[in-house]
């Protein structure tokens, strides 16, 4: 009896770290370009893979705590709003979801996890800026936004989303 119930702990434990370690996974490691929807970019430098891990870390953990908040898609513009963006929305329910250096195809990725995960009750889109600095094609940054705005709509038919006109923020973009 003592052998079955040690078996049946042991069991237990490993599925459940097991399973830990998977929903984990996505979140942590940037997949390689063929498992990526879309065209163009996607950053892959130490400090982004970095940055894109800790951030979507954090993010899983919030997944809850964030249903129904308007959720603002982006790179380091948005990103250096801050988690509530600066107090700027009031008491409305808001989540900050860029991450500086990321392209619209890193984003379009990171739709089902860090989007639409949460129910949104509206998006507010920032994107391209890095995208032009990689040197993407207008035509594949207009085509992962269409991507990105088709994966919103096919969750929400009546959601909000708002789209920001991308601004030169240096020289090179």
């Amino acid at each position: 009896m003592l052998l079955a119930m040690r078996f049946f702990i042991a069991f237990f434990v490993v599925v459940f770290s097991f399973a830990s370690l998977t929903a984990r996974e996505p979140v942590a490691v940037i997949p390689p370009d063929s498992e990526i929807a879309g065209e163009g970019p996607v950053r892959r430098y130490e400090w982004f893979r970095n940055l894109w891990k800790n951030k979507r870390t954090t993010w899983a953990k919030e997944v809850e705590a964030k249903q129904r908040a308007l959720v603002f898609l982006g790179d380091s513009i948005t990103q250096s709003w801050g988690d509530d963006l600066k107090g700027a929305f009031g008491k409305t329910k808001v989540a900050n979801r860029g991450i500086s250096g990321d392209t619209t195809r890193g984003m379009l990725y990171r739709m089902p996890e860090d989007v639409l995960a949460l129910n949104p009750t509206g998006v507010v889109l920032l994107m391209g800026t890095n995208d032009l600095e990689e040197g993407a094609s207008p035509e594949e940054i207009a085509g992962n936004l269409d991507l990105i705005i088709k994966k919103l709509k096919s969750s929400s038919k009546e959601m909000p989303i708002i789209l920001c006109n991308v601004f030169p923020s240096h020289e090179s973009k």
